[in-house]
């Protein structure tokens, strides 16, 4: 507790001088690679300060709500969190901040927090914790109870993506996070770098999106792995989409209600378009181009307008059997891929027909349909033909020494 107290007094002060100039230094920082960020910030804690937060909205940062107190949610009935969520819209509003996302404060969160969040009008939830793995050497007791804590899951059964369920995007948080860096693991720059490198490649190949979890006052410490990730995620080909939650969600919905045509251009040869919905590509694999289209990665190739021409004699898309799960479509089409009902599993290159899909089921999957070798015309899942996405967010707790203090009560 001693070297907490001691901790929390170095990051923070009396006033929210020192934190200005850590938000100021961390958003200078960003803006020289033309990123964005998100920072959820507790409602109280917003409430508190004096124009401190209002004038980076301008600069590409997102606020969201942290909370309205720093508390467990999952300790509050479901009206006390939808009285609390409703109260914190209301502030923000008042204070002339945009505020579209929600984030539980500890990452804790239950289905009648979901249902609050949700009933509050917040569009999206950035509260579940994805873990990936760390080296042996560096797992401790202490981050196992805490991934316990926040209810993580992993990440080499779940994929790093978002999911629209029931008219809310949940997006997730990875760890480690600077949390765990600096604080648990007390390890180098270097390793931290090491690490967040490596899932920045495997939210890339894997066609995934990296939140890279960075609370404001630790910004020092953890500079040079966040300069490394950033410089790589500018200079990955195919793009990295760098980006905010609130865009991530609002695209997530976007994509999935785009609409696909396709007709018969003669016989043997298919023509596939979409509505026009800005941002939206069509790519397509192992079948014969008729139309202009460019090398998208080794496998892929993206058309140069929003229409391809191909010949093929079979469908390219995924069937599903009538009698598969609502969910295993859903899924499907959230995730860019076009999808129809068949009878008959002769019609399309792939074909599923499952009793059963459950999250666990995703990943593999996902697996299965990317490293295939049939032929397959699909949406990209991000916009403008960008590979995987980025959002680098981080809570901001508090603004001074007086805003920890006051969690206490």
């Amino acid at each position: 507790m001693l070297r907490r107290a001691e901790t929390i007094r170095k990051r923070y002060g009396l006033t929210p001088k020192l934190m200005e100039r850590t938000l100021s230094h961390f958003v200078s920082l960003l803006d020289e690679f033309d990123c964005g960020a998100t920072f959820p910030i507790t409602t109280t804690t917003l409430a508190r300060s004096r124009g401190v937060v209002e004038k980076y909205q301008a600069q590409k940062i997102e606020f969201a709500a942290h909370g309205y107190y720093h508390t467990d949610q999952t300790e509050l009935s479901f009206n006390q969190q939808l009285e609390q969520y409703v109260a914190a819209r209301r502030l923000f509003e008042e204070r002339g901040v945009r505020c579209d996302g929600f984030r539980s404060p500890y990452l804790r969160s239950n289905p009648e927090t979901l249902a609050a969040i949700k009933q509050a009008g917040f569009s999206y939830d950035s509260s579940q914790a994805l873990a990936w793995d760390i080296p042996e050497d560096m797992e401790t007791h202490e981050y196992r109870r805490a991934l316990d804590f926040y209810g993580a899951v992993s990440a080499q059964v779940y994929p790093s993506l978002p999911r629209w369920d029931n008219d809310l995007v949940r997006i997730p948080y990875c760890l480690p996070d600077d949390e765990a860096f600096v604080d648990r693991f007390q390890t180098s720059a270097s390793r931290m770098t090491e690490l967040w490198m490596r899932i920045l490649g495997s939210t890339f190949a894997r066609g995934e999106v990296f939140t890279v979890a960075l609370h404001p006052e630790r910004i020092l410490p953890c500079q040079q792995a966040l300069v490394h990730v950033l410089r790589e995620a500018r200079n990955l080909q195919p793009k990295v989409w760098m980006t905010q939650l609130y865009q991530i969600a609002a695209w997530w919905k976007k994509r999935a209600q785009a609409e696909v045509h396709f007709h018969q251009e003669s016989p043997g040869e298919m023509c596939v378009s979409t509505n026009g919905t800005e941002g939206v590509t069509l790519l397509a694999r192992h079948v014969q181009a008729t139309s202009a289209a460019r090398m998208w990665d080794g496998s892929y190739l993206q058309p140069e307008g929003p229409a391809l021409k191909f010949r093929a004699t079979r469908r390219p898309f995924i069937g599903v059997s009538p009698g598969s799960p609502a969910y295993l479509t859903s899924f499907l089409r959230q995730q860019g891929y076009i999808v129809e009902e068949a009878q008959d599993a002769t019609n399309h290159t792939f074909y599923l027909d499952r009793a059963r899909f459950a999250y666990e089921d995703e990943l593999p999957l996902l697996d299965e349909i990317e490293q295939g070798d049939f032929p397959l015309v699909r949406l990209g899942r991000w916009p403008n033909g960008a590979r995987s996405a980025l959002c680098v967010t981080g809570d901001i707790d508090a603004l001074t020494i007086w805003d920890y203090a006051l969690r206490v009560f």
